[in-house]
C-alpha cells in the first residue's frame, strides 16, 4: 500500500474538534504515514507542528490583497503550498479540514495509486453565489478548467467535500500553467490573491478538483462517501450514525440556528458591498 502524509491547516476557532479529527485519522484512514497540523502555534501533543510562518506568504501579506476576508485564503494557500514547503512530506498528501472527523474506515488511494475524490453533496451549482464566484475566480486563473470544460456531468457538481489527495507533481503543473497565463512573472499565490476579492471567491479543493479532470484524468477516480455538515458538536451521537463516512462540525454553525442564520446573511451582504466596489 502506497503511503501518505496528511496535513491539517488549524486555527483556534476548530480546537475542539481538532483532536478527535487526528484521533480519527489514525484509526480510520488507510495508508497514513504521518500527521502534520499547521497552525501558528502548536496545538496539540497528537501530531507533528509546522509553523504557518515558514511558508512563503504571510497573512499580512495575504490581507493586503484581500482584507478582512485574509483567514479565508491563507488557510486555502497553506493547502496548495503544503507539498513544496514541508520538509521530507510524501509525494501525494492528504489534506483534511480540522474540522472535520471520520467514522468510517476508508482509502484515499485506489490499488493502481490514484487519488480517489469525493464530491459535495451540492447540486445544481450554478444557480449559488459562492460557487459562481468560485467558478469565476477559476476562469480568470486558467480558462482551460473553467467549468464550461469539464465533462458535463461535473458541470453543475462541486468537489469541494473538506478533503482532499494532492500530488506534488500536478500542483507543480497547476502552478506553472497559471504563471505562464498570467504572464506577469509572479508567482501563483499573487496571482491567486490578484484575482481574489473580499468576499469568499475562491475555492482550493475545486481548483484543483477542476484542474486534475481536465489535465490529469488517468491520476484520479471520483467515488461516494456519505457526510454530514452539522453545528451539532456531539462526536458520540455520529459515530454511531453508520451511513455517515465523516461528518464535518463547522464552527460557523455553531450555537444557534439564529446564529447560523446571521453568520449566512453576512456573508451575503459582505458579497453584495463587494460587487459594488
Amino acid at each position: 500500500m502506497t503511503q501518505f502524509d496528511v496535513v491539517i491547516p488549524a486555527h483556534e476557532k476548530d480546537l475542539p474538534i481538532l483532536e478527535y479529527c487526528i484521533d480519527a485519522v489514525r484509526k480510520k484512514i488507510s495508508g497514513v504515514r504521518r500527521i502534520i497540523v499547521v497552525s501558528k502555534q502548536r496545538y496539540t501533543n497528537k501530531a507533528e507542528w509546522f509553523d504557518e510562518s515558514l511558508f512563503p506568504f504571510s497573512f499580512n501579506e495575504v490581507a493586503s490583497y484581500v482584507g478582512g476576508s485574509a483567514g479565508w485564503y491563507f488557510q486555502q494557500l497553506l493547502k496548495l503550498y503544503a507539498a513544496f514547503t514541508i520538509p521530507d512530506i510524501s509525494e501525494n498528501i492528504l489534506i483534511l479540514d480540522s474540522d472535520t472527523v471520520f467514522f468510517r474506515r476508508v482509502h484515499m488511494l485506489d490499488s493502481q495509486g490514484r487519488a480517489l475524490y469525493n464530491i459535495s453533496k451540492d447540486t445544481k451549482i450554478e444557480r449559488r453565489d459562492f460557487d459562481r464566484r468560485v467558478a469565476d475566480h477559476i476562469r480568470k486563473l486558467l480558462p482551460e478548467i473553467a467549468v464550461e470544460n469539464l465533462p458535463r456531468k461535473f458541470q453543475t457538481i462541486s468537489g469541494i467535500s473538506h478533503h482532499m489527495v494532492f500530488n506534488r507533481e500536478i500542483l507543480r503543473d497547476l502552478f506553472a500553467r497559471v504563471e505562464a497565463h498570467d504572464g506577469g512573472g509572479d508567482p501563483f499565490y499573487k496571482i491567486f490573491l490578484k484575482h481574489a476579492n473580499h468576499a469568499h471567491s475562491a475555492g482550493e479543493y475545486q481548483l484543483y478538483f477542476n484542474f486534475i479532470l481536465v489535465f490529469h484524468p488517468d491520476k484520479m477516480q471520483v467515488r461516494k462517501l456519505f457526510y454530514k455538515n452539522t453545528a451539532d458538536f456531539n462526536i458520540t451521537k455520529y459515530r454511531f450514525r453508520f451511513k455517515y463516512h465523516y461528518c464535518s462540525f463547522h464552527s460557523y454553525l455553531r450555537g444557534t440556528k439564529g446564529n447560523s442564520l446571521r453568520a449566512r446573511v453576512k456573508d451575503f451582504l459582505w458579497g453584495l458591498l463587494s460587487n459594488k466596489k
